[in-house]
């Protein structure tokens, strides 16, 4: 089970992504010299147009690649990965966790939410600076998350944390 929650990570889903990508253009790079070669035999003198269409297509599939990090489309929901079969997932205001959290990964989220550093958090909770690192992985996978504050937005959707205050202009 645990094999299958670290093919469905963030980090994963990037490779898998980058590689259909690679593969794709690969792919793309050998119709479009197949067709250029088919011109040039033939006599075509405009058989130069089919490479710059083709590469205009690869950058255009790169470019579209890179706004996607981790290929995730769609709701937080769809991307979460399933849950397993003997634990059902928690279900929370709007994101489902494939495992939950223990209550101590919630202690280090509540103080991450607070603005804390790694070293102030360690201390806040009598742990060491490596604790709260593995705390943290910990944390960022469940949550799938790949940043201090994705982890947080993550975790108010999810209702782990109290939502973000909204401030009045006035």
């Amino acid at each position: 089970m645990r094999a299958l929650r670290r093919l469905l990570s963030s980090s994963s889903r990037r490779g898998v992504l980058v590689a259909a990508v690679l593969g794709g253009c690969f792919l793309w790079a050998m119709v479009v010299m197949g067709l250029s070669f088919a011109m040039v035999e033939r006599g075509n003198g405009q058989w130069w147009v089919v490479p710059l269409f083709g590469l205009l297509v690869l950058v255009v599939a790169v470019v579209a690649a890179r706004g996607t990090p981790t290929g995730r489309t769609g709701t937080a929901q769809e991307a979460s990965p399933p849950p397993s079969a003997s634990s059902p997932a928690p279900v929370t205001a709007g994101r489902v966790l494939a495992e939950p959290l223990t209550p101590r990964e919630v202690e280090v989220l509540r103080e991450l939410a607070a603005g804390r550093s790694n070293q102030e958090i360690s201390r806040a909770l009598f742990v060491a600076p490596g604790t709260v690192k593995a705390h943290l992985n910990h944390i960022f996978r469940k949550l799938d998350a790949a940043s201090r504050l994705q982890a947080i937005a993550h975790a108010r959707e999810a209702g782990l944390l109290d939502p973000q205050p909204k401030i009045n202009p006035h």
